[in-house]
């Protein structure tokens, strides 16, 4: 699976609410861009945009694991 896909399934899994006061501060994507990209508004985000997300979600899913 590619690199935006594995974000798109953890953006899509992540409530709008979560997107605003966890996600956007955690990584300083507005929240606005979030929601632009998990409603598919945006299909194509820079990659200034991809490194943080991929960041955070890679982050997160060791901690659960």
């Amino acid at each position: 699976m590619d690199i935006m896909k594995k974000i798109l399934s953890h953006l899509e899994a992540t409530s709008y609410r979560d997107l605003e006061d966890v996600v956007a501060p955690a990584t300083g994507i507005p929240y606005g861009t979030l929601a632009r990209i998990k409603c598919g508004e945006t299909d194509n985000p820079r990659i200034k945009t991809v490194q943080p997300l991929f960041n955070y979600f890679k982050r997160k899913t060791v901690r659960q694991s």
